[in-house]
């Protein structure tokens, strides 16, 4: 515990000597310093100059050495895999994303991320015992069972069991996370959603989440599904997909490219669905489908809010892609519905909000074999 405390005082205030410590954390003088030089000799901790002298013999500042050992953290977003590795202060040494075709076979997705791991650890020359884990970022996942994968709307997971495999290959710890819970714990640590302890992540992407940060604290529910608005009751019932709820369904990118392929209308090879709805809404036909996916988009966006009643919404994937006169479209029709109007924010992380917290989840998880 009490190398713990040390550590920490050094991640959150660097150089300091060991008499700052002993000041900060109730140590004595002694018991610092022989805890020091443990961490020193593993590493955790090493000496960066000397600072000034108040009269006595100069003090020899201490920082915590945040290269110790390392975390990684995959993100899958719509069709492509983000990886990154991270430090233990959670920030991105080296990153790597790699596309895959809609709809492929989980073994495909375990060796892209296998094969990128290797690539990132031997890019910085990290030998495997020094990272401590990794967390993996999935939409669909099952959330009572972290084990088996139950469905996807972008993936067909089928009996892999993406866990279990990827601890195999790569021996290491593996923790799967639904991605959205990630971008909104990425948000909260270097985002959006810094200094605001009450906020939604709304992610509109091949499927339709959300993510709660309540009183300062990340919300899973009972059953660890809060925030899956994607089953949200908005749109047409039937047909229903095996794997998407119904407001998925209709309005994520799948249902919305579903109505314009039934018009025999060419999608073009466009970074935003949203984008080319906005680029050809001339046509009347467009026009119609880009005003009701925007409309249900608010209404989702609506309850949600007025249940929660949040400080703020940040607004990610495909809602990024808004354009000025549709922004305000969508945030008149909020303020049309809710008694109180959030502050709407736009995420300026992206995929990195995944990324983010799946490097800081790794480290509340993986951080205690340090000491």
């Amino acid at each position: 515990m009490n190398r713990e405390k040390i550590v920490n005082e050094l991640k959150q205030n660097p150089r300091q000597s060991r008499a700052d410590l002993s000041k900060k954390t109730n140590l004595s003088k002694p018991a610092v310093s022989e805890i020091v030089k443990e961490l020193i000799e593993d590493d955790l901790v090493f000496e960066t100059g000397l600072g000034p002298s108040t009269g006595g013999k100069k003090p020899i500042y201490l920082e915590y050495n945040a290269r110790s050992n390392y975390v990684l953290g995959t993100l899958i977003e719509n069709e492509t895999i983000f990886l990154a590795l991270g430090d233990m202060n959670g920030e991105i040494i080296n990153f790597h994303k790699e596309k895959f075709t809609p709809f492929s076979d989980g073994n495909v997705i375990v060796n892209i991320i296998a094969e990128g791991v290797r690539e990132l650890l031997n890019r910085e020359q990290i030998d495997d015992e020094k990272v401590l884990g990794m967390v993996i970022g999935v939409s669909g996942i099952k959330m009572n069972n972290e084990e088996v994968i139950s469905s996807s709307p972008s993936i067909n997971w089928d009996n892999v069991n993406l866990k279990q495999e990827l601890s195999t290959r790569l021996n290491s710890q593996i923790i799967i996370e639904n991605d959205v819970n990630l971008m909104t714990i990425g948000e909260f640590y270097k985002g959006e959603g810094i200094g605001i302890n009450d906020f939604i992540y709304l992610f509109i992407g091949n499927g339709i989440g959300s993510g709660l940060f309540l009183d300062g604290k990340f919300y899973k529910g009972f059953h660890s599904a809060a925030g899956e608005i994607g089953y949200m009751v908005i749109g047409n019932q039937q047909p229903l997909s095996e794997d998407l709820g119904v407001f998925e369904t209709n309005y994520g990118l799948f249902g919305v490219s579903k109505k314009l392929k039934q018009l025999n209308i060419d999608i073009q090879d466009e970074k935003s669905l949203l984008n080319f709805l906005q680029k050809n809404c001339d046509n009347k036909d467009i026009k119609t489908i880009l005003e009701d996916t925007i409309n249900q988009w608010a209404k989702a966006a609506s309850n949600i809010i007025s249940i929660i009643d949040p400080q703020a919404v940040i607004l990610s994937g495909e809602l990024t892609y808004l354009n000025n006169f549709y922004y305000n479209r969508f945030q008149r029709m909020i303020e049309s519905y809710v008694p109180k109007i959030p502050q709407i924010k736009i995420t300026e992380l992206e995929s990195k909000a995944g990324i983010y917290g799946a490097l800081h989840l790794a480290l509340q998880h993986f951080y205690e074999p340090n000491f």
